[in-house]
């Protein structure tokens, strides 16, 4: 293994594609100097600790203003933001489609259904451009949090020491080639995120008591929706928080590519926040809406509405419990895996 090359690469892989060649060239000539004709690794090693850590010289050779989204995270920046900004459009508008077609209560007449399409259109356009901004700016805003974090790709093996040392190099060639969280899972996750936030911020449209008046979808309306519209928005810094945290776990799975007790421990912070705000939430009797409560009683008079919440609640805590201890599990095999590697390798 070359560790001098190793450490080139991860004092140039941080700088600008346009000056990295030249950093290259210096770093070479300078650890070359620094060490005798007929040097020993022991001797290498020596001359690279006196350099330092790549991560501060790259700092130090980087004199211009420093990068919102930094070289070494910016391909990864542009994956998810693509990902994220296609996932997004494309399940607003879907819901937007379904439940224009839902609530569509005009005449079958031409001129009436091309104007309720072109409506419609102008609709998912305005909400596609409102969701561009939305996913742009919180994958920016994670991604500057990892910049910022210090985080590496070189971190997705286990260090045990706090500072930088040449032997940290060593293990950089020992990471297990092969992902082994799938991105499809990642972006799953990003979907699913993107599908429940929608929802739930248009859920005065879209969630509540359906009464059908007509024949097909057409006779189906919307009676009661189920939350109180101004008491869900004002939820809407913790919801919000909530879609942070879940992001940023998808975009930093994405970036690590497999489970660590880090994560593991981030996606149980994430789970008891989203179960403790989700019970809080559904415990508040000004949340729903009075006239869906009373459809609610008169279609179900002799079961409590307490049963319905305890249920529901019930189900999303055993399932976060299950989540959490899957998380520490893959973490703990992982774990073990990565160790047998660089034990092998």
């Amino acid at each position: 293994m070359n560790l001098i090359e190793t450490y080139i690469s991860e004092v140039t892989q941080r700088l600008p594609e346009k000056i990295r060649n030249d950093i290259a060239m210096e770093l070479r000539s300078t650890i070359e100097d620094m060490l005798p004709d007929q040097h020993t690794d022991k001797e290498v090693e020596d001359v690279l600790m006196k350099l330092g850590d790549p991560v501060k010289l790259a700092s130090e050779y980087n004199n211009k203003p420093r990068y919102i989204i930094g070289p070494m995270f910016y391909e990864s920046y542009i994956n998810v933001l693509i990902v994220a900004a296609i996932i997004s459009v494309v399940a607003s508008s879907l819901i937007l489609f379904v439940n224009g077609m839902i609530t569509f209560e005009g005449d079958k007449s031409l001129f009436t259904l091309m104007a309720f399409i072109g409506q419609l259109c102008l609709k998912m356009f305005l909400s596609s451009l409102t969701v561009l901004f939305q996913v742009f700016f919180w994958v920016t805003i994670v991604f500057i949090m990892l910049e910022r974090s210090g985080v590496s790709k070189g971190d997705i093996y286990t260090r045990k020491k706090k500072t930088w040392s040449p032997s940290d190099l060593y293990q950089l060639k020992k990471l297990v080639p092969k992902r082994q969280i799938p991105k499809a899972e990642v972006f799953f996750s990003l979907f699913w995120t993107a599908i429940w936030a929608i929802i739930l911020f248009n859920s005065s449209e879209m969630i509540g008591w359906y009464e059908q008046s007509g024949k097909g979808l057409e006779g189906l309306t919307l009676k009661a929706p189920l939350f109180n519209e101004e008491v869900l928005f004002s939820y809407a810094p913790f919801i919000v928080l909530l879609i942070l945290i879940e992001v940023g776990l998808a975009i930093y799975k994405f970036f690590i590519g497999r489970w660590t007790y880090l994560l593991a421990s981030l996606n149980l912070i994430y789970h008891f926040i989203s179960v403790g705000l989700f019970c809080f939430m559904l415990t508040d009797e000004t949340l729903y809406n009075k006239l869906f409560l009373e459809k609610l009683y008169i279609t179900v008079p002799n079961v409590p509405a307490f049963w319905f919440v305890s249920t529901i609640a019930t189900i999303v805590a055993v399932f976060s419990i299950i989540e959490i201890i899957s998380g520490f599990n893959k973490a703990n095999k992982s774990n073990t895996v990565m160790n047998q590697w660089m034990k092998n390798g």
